[in-house]
């Protein structure tokens, strides 16, 4: 059998040969399309997605049909893995934010996999440790640091999960992910550019300094950045 072509989702890349053999017959390419709706909150998860590219935005959706992101997820993790642990529906819901392509697993098969084989079930719930402990880091962030901090902490890891210093966002958009009036984020916005932090022009951000744009993030960035470091750092023997 040829090597199964793992890409480059950061989950993949921790098993070995024979996890990999065992999730290769499941797995379908998927494309992510801006703006689709990949679980519902209390939905049932039909599907879990291995992301190769764009990202992924949890988000908690209030009734009146406000949102705010909870997490992001990119390649280096996996969408809708708490079916496997916590039941079959969704705790939030998973949008499209910046597309890309994924692997896509029907969920009741990855349901089998994670309670048969340990190494897959030990991967994938590393990983949603780090979605419960960016849940939890958001909440305080909202909370206690101003609309600029984080919006620098956002383009950062926005700018980590796609190894991009440009991110393609609108205002409207990040109003909703930082659950703030579209004119709060333009005054960060415009403080960060005349700065020289970045460059905004036509719902294109640009990293310009980003150790400047680190030096104005709140601790959110980097608490959340060693937990996904901690989480993709493979086991030397075994799982």
């Amino acid at each position: 059998m040829r090597p199964y072509p793992i890409g480059e989702n950061g989950i993949l890349k921790q098993l070995g040969a024979d996890d990999l053999a065992a999730l290769q017959p499941h797995l379908k390419s998927f494309t992510m399309v801006r703006g689709a709706v990949l679980h519902l909150p209390g939905g049932l998860i039909q599907h879990v997605y291995f992301p190769l590219s764009g990202m992924v935005s949890i988000l908690a959706v209030m009734k009146t049909g406000e949102q705010i992101e909870t997490a992001i997820i990119g390649r280096e993790g996996v969408v809708g893995s708490s079916v496997g642990t916590h039941g079959e529906s969704a705790f939030g819901q998973a949008t499209v934010q910046i597309p890309g392509s994924a692997w896509q697993i029907q969920a009741d098969r990855f349901v089998r996999l994670v309670d048969e084989n340990a190494c897959i079930r030990r991967a994938t719930a590393q990983f949603q440790g780090v979605i419960i402990l960016q849940a939890q880091q958001s909440a305080a962030c909202h909370a206690l640091h101003t609309v600029e901090s984080r919006l620098c902490r956002w383009l950062l890891q926005s700018r980590d999960v796609l190894e991009s210093d440009t991110v393609e966002l609108t205002q409207e958009f990040l109003s909703h992910m930082l659950g703030v009036q579209r004119n709060a984020v333009s005054l960060a916005a415009t403080a960060l550019q005349k700065r020289g932090l970045i460059e905004y022009l036509r719902g294109t951000i640009t990293i310009l300094d980003g150790n400047g744009l680190e030096g104005c993030a709140c601790e959110c960035y980097e608490v959340i950045r060693e937990h996904l470091a901690r989480a993709a750092t493979p086991r030397k023997k075994g799982c």
